[in-house]
């Protein structure tokens, strides 16, 4: 495996509580509704020891400590594994007592799964975009078998994680989300299961539109038929009004971050994100 990563950005959540996000570039899926900027190779190569030294400054920067919680996400972070668990490694290293992985969940088989529990990884979310292999194929481009099957292998294992999915009209919509919670009922009935909204303006390409509040609703109190412990999330309660967030951004993507920005205020009311350069970070640490 390359010993490099591209790194978009880095997200510093400052308020209602301190989580770093480190979104690794590129993804093994090709998702129709997919607004993430991580999805295709763009950012800076790090190394995961330049990566590491560059969060250690960027974290100082923001919080004037190093955080001790971190969310590994992307594009798809489990893409690289020897990049993956290399970083883990530096991480704990650095007395990082709280690391998160954000995954679609096709390449965690039981050997990853493993290795995920040796390194006591703190949260996995895993995102099962449809139960149906025919519609998740068509969504993504691959099978949903080796992620049905990474569902079972984290309970097997113990691990601490939860299924996320998002409900997009008629696409993945009730139905889907049904056989989702039967799916998960016959694993463990108290699997934690997230169902967020679709957000129409961030998509790429229109597929659908955003579920109604009663549609939501309605998707919850399906699942909460097979599952105890179901949550919806949409556009208005996924953030909280004091919620704040500073990015570090490469210099080469701001025109695509701004715009990604105009789009996220007129869809989220308390949308704010401060953010600062590679470059003013690296100028920041030269001038000091």
């Amino acid at each position: 495996m390359a010993p490099y990563r591209k790194i978009p950005f880095l997200s510093f959540v400052v308020s209602p509580f301190r989580r770093v996000k480190i979104n690794l570039s590129g993804c093994n899926f090709n998702c129709r509704g997919c607004f993430a900027i991580a999805k295709d190779e763009k950012g800076c190569n790090f190394s995961v020891s330049e990566l590491i030294n560059f969060l250690i400054k960027s974290s100082k920067f923001i919080y004037k400590e190093i955080v001790e919680d971190i969310q590994l996400t992307g594009g798809e972070p489990t893409s690289n594994m020897d990049f993956l668990f290399s970083l883990i490694e530096k991480l704990k290293r650095e007395n990082i007592k709280k690391i998160s992985i954000s995954t679609n969940g096709y390449l965690l088989d039981k050997n990853l799964v493993q290795e995920l529990k040796f390194f006591d990884i703190n949260l996995i979310k895993l995102d099962l975009k449809a139960y149906t292999d025919r519609i998740h194929f068509w969504y993504t481009g691959k099978s949903n078998k080796n992620i049905l099957k990474a569902i079972e292998l984290l309970c097997e294992n113990n691990l601490n994680f939860y299924v996320r999915t998002i409900y997009i009209p008629n696409i993945i919509d009730c139905e889907e989300i049904k056989k989702i919670a039967k799916f998960l009922n016959k694993i463990d009935k108290n699997i934690n299961y997230k169902i967020y909204q679709f957000a129409q303006g961030h998509s790429k390409i229109p597929v659908s539109r955003p579920p109604e509040k009663s549609e939501m609703q309605n998707a919850y109190n399906i699942a909460k038929e097979y599952l105890n412990n179901v949550s919806i999330f949409t556009t208005e309660t996924a953030y909280s009004p004091d919620y704040k967030c500073v990015e570090i951004r490469d210099d080469n993507l701001i025109e695509e971050f701004e715009r990604i920005d105009e789009i996220s205020k007129k869809a989220i009311n308390t949308w704010y994100v401060e953010y600062y350069t590679f470059s003013q970070i690296l100028k920041e640490r030269i001038e000091k």
